[in-house]
């Protein structure tokens, strides 16, 4: 008994005698105390954590040369090689991460629409439930700063820039028809469904040294991943219906739909302001297919097509008489993609997208035929260089070719057609020197085949944290687009378009909580295309030598918090601009622009109920037009625009499946906008000309959607 009393003695003594005490205090580099760091010996269990006043201390039974480590978000992981012979005490000094969570971001120009952005201004779901956007991805953008209020146009019209400015892309590959064909007069809407997307980020100037071909903005779509679960959606609305259905496997999903619009009796209820002879009737349909290929692998395929027919009468004459236009066309867009990384810091995105479109048009007696294919590969490599310091860059070649017929009623065909190679590559570091600090230089360069041109764009942007919630971003950078093809099918003897940014913005607040933001610009145009009215109303003398400014500021405010439940956002945007391009004679203000522009988004979800209601007003000052009768070009100006539109969602549910009523109204008050005013063809005895008034098709337009899923 007494050896066995002896052996617990000597062994427990010999464990007492093998522990080591770490102990020590843990401070910021100025000195201040660090709470709740993790402090451990690297591949063990032993280790603590540092209180109030940043001290620690722990036992340990391990021996010899051991690495202690202290890990905190917001910090660089500290590491030290220690001897345990002895009880250690030791001073940890933690460096800041430029990669914290709470880090600078660059945001000038950019008004992210991403869950997963730290700079986002919006949700994903904004995008949808906005109430004057009607499923219309690029309507629910058009409620953001820097836009216009085209309610007869329905493109984007960002910061003074005409719609061929803005470029959109679906991960990361272009897509040169976002829009349904457009019309003289009739507004159009985005070609994409908003249910594809999970995330939208709208750039109004100043953007990536990644994109091109865009004098203006970008709108860069993020497509969904794999869906959590199989799925069956029926939608039944007042001008359509449509059908989808969700395959999911375990690493792969399969998606298809397909829908029907058709006017007809919309039109027959509600009356039009539009002389409609066929209201629109189209339909399309869609396929996606998603694999994952491992943990950080994903391919993607979307392939989208749709058919549309229309016609319509509009005046022609001071005696009643009417020229018929007609639209009918289809068009097909397909977008592959794949995403991976080589190593846990180094990744890439490879692709292609193409775009093919037939498109009929009718102008009374005369028919242009349009054909265009578009088809665009591109990579790009994103490396962490190191903490801080990302590098991106790539390479783009996009294939164009264009052939259009001009048929007058005489019999007379006159043909317009090019092929061009669109070659483009940049490179773009990100730096950030403090977590306060970084920059975030460009360059980008590309030729084109057809006009024989090459260009070199420099572009940069920085960002400075000037306090826990706030921020100061600035960009300048030079942008290139080569000529339309409008321009191009009758004289490739061109140069670029080009406008330079320059854009200082402040951002305060949380992007969960409120957020205000506001952001000053300055735009310069050079060498944008000018000609003359020639036969049959064709450009002529097709020359680079236009140019303008547009300068402004925009405001915006977005309270989630002070209300349960309430959420709403504010925007204003003042704008100066003028340019001679196109057919103007001098410089003018164009006449798609507001000098300024209001808008504001309130939702108020009612959870007794499973309902959100919501309502969006928009207020914009008169748009110039030309009145021939005056010898001031584009100096008359139309009556202020508004607009007040109301929507409901309600939610239930069919099995543990939810659907959704959804109800809206545009423009409830009924207002009598007279969006412009466009002259008729034929002057009457005394030499004048009529105006007529450009309104919206529908003084209110209602839509009633219920959207089933099983």
């Amino acid at each position: 008994m007494k050896s066995i009393l002896t052996f617990f003695f000597i062994y427990f003594s010999v464990i007492a005698s093998a522990q080591v005490t770490i102990s020590g205090k843990v401070l910021s580099k100025n000195g201040e105390p660090i709470p709740g760091v993790n402090i451990y010996l690297e591949n063990t269990y032993d280790g603590a954590s540092s209180d109030g006043e940043g001290n620690f201390s722990f036992e340990t039974t391990e021996t010899g040369e051991q690495t202690l480590v202290a890990s905190f978000i917001g910090y660089k992981t500290w590491s030290q090689t220690i001897d345990l012979q002895n009880n250690i005490v030791v001073q940890i000094e933690l460096q800041e991460s430029v990669n914290s969570i709470d880090a600078v971001t660059i945001t000038a120009g950019s008004f992210a629409a991403d869950d997963e952005s730290r700079a986002s201004v919006m949700k994903s779901l904004d995008v949808y439930t906005t109430p004057s956007a009607n499923g219309d991805v690029m309507a629910a953008i058009r409620t953001m700063p820097g836009t216009q209020a085209s309610a007869d146009d329905g493109r984007l019209l960002v910061r003074g820039g005409d719609a061929y400015e803005t470029s959109t892309y679906i991960d990361g590959l272009v897509a040169t028809k976002p829009y349904y064909s457009k019309t003289p007069d009739v507004a159009t809407r985005g070609r994409f469904a908003p249910s594809l997307f999970s995330g939208v980020q709208f750039n109004t100037g100043g953007y990536s040294a990644e994109y091109g071909q865009a004098l203006s903005s970008v709108l860069v779509l993020k497509s969904t991943d794999l869906p959590e679960s199989d799925n069956t959606g029926i939608s039944l609305m007042t001008i359509g219906a449509e059908a989808n259905h969700t395959e999911r496997w375990e690493n792969t999903s399969l998606n298809v739909s397909g829908g029907y619009t058709n006017l007809s009796l919309y039109d027959k209820v509600f009356k039009s302001n539009v002389d409609w002879e066929k209201p629109v009737e189209s339909v399309n349909g869609t396929a996606v297919f998603r694999h994952k290929t491992s943990s950080s692998g994903m391919f993607k395929a979307y392939v989208t097509t749709d058919y549309g027919d229309l016609a319509y009468l509009v005046p022609a004459g001071n005696d009643g008489e009417k020229m018929k236009i007609s639209s009918k066309g289809g068009t097909v867009y397909s977008n592959l993609s794949y995403r991976d990384c080589l190593s846990e810091k180094s990744c890439y995105r490879i692709g292609v997208s193409s775009t093919y479109q037939d498109n009929r048009l009718g102008l009374g007696a005369d028919d242009v035929n349009t054909k265009e294919l578009n088809i665009e590969s591109r990579f790009a490599l994103v490396h962490d260089l190191s903490e801080g310091v990302k590098l991106t860059w790539g390479a783009n070649e996009t294939y164009n070719k264009y052939d259009q017929d001009y048929i007058e009623n005489e019999g007379a065909v006159y043909n317009g057609s090019f092929d061009d190679h669109l070659l483009g590559a940049f490179i773009e570091p990100e730096i950030k020197f403090t977590k306060n600090f970084g920059i975030r230089p460009g360059l980008r360069t590309e030729y084109s085949s057809v006009i024989n041109k090459l260009n070199v764009a420099p572009r940069f942007a920085l960002a400075l944290k000037t306090g826990e919630k706030a921020q100061l971003s600035g960009a300048w950078g030079f942008y290139y687009q080569t000529p339309q093809a409008d321009y191009l099918k009758i004289n490739t003897d061109l140069d670029f378009e080009q406008a330079m940014h320059y854009i200082l913005s402040y951002q305060f607040g949380d992007n969960s909580e409120r957020l205000f933001r506001t952001e000053a610009y300055y735009k310069k145009y050079s060498d944008l295309i000018t000609y003359s009215v020639g036969e049959n109303g064709l450009p002529e003398n097709l020359l680079n030598d236009g140019s303008g400014y547009a300068a402004g500021f925009d405001i915006f405010w977005r309270d989630q918090l002070s209300i349960k439940g309430f959420d709403y956002w504010v925007t204003y945007s003042y704008i100066d601009t003028k340019r001679k391009y196109q057919y103007y004679p001098e410089k003018a203000t164009p006449y798609f622009i507001s000098d300024h522009n209001f808008s504001v988004v309130g939702k108020y979800w009612v959870n007794k109920i499973n309902t959100q209601f919501g309502a969006s007003f928009t207020a914009a000052s008169g748009r110039p037009f030309n009145d021939p009768n005056s010898p001031e070009f584009n100096g008359e100006r139309t009556k202020m625009y508004s607009d007040l539109s109301l929507n409901m969602s309600h939610v239930f549910y069919i099995g543990n499946q939810y659907s959704v009523l959804y109800c809206s109204v545009n423009n409830v008050l009924g207002n009598n906008n007279v969006l412009s005013y466009r002259p008729t063809n034929v002057a009457d005895a005394q030499g004048n000309y009529s105006l007529v008034p450009v309104k919206r098709d529908l003084k209110r337009f209602v839509f009633i959607g219920l959207f089933l899923n099983f």
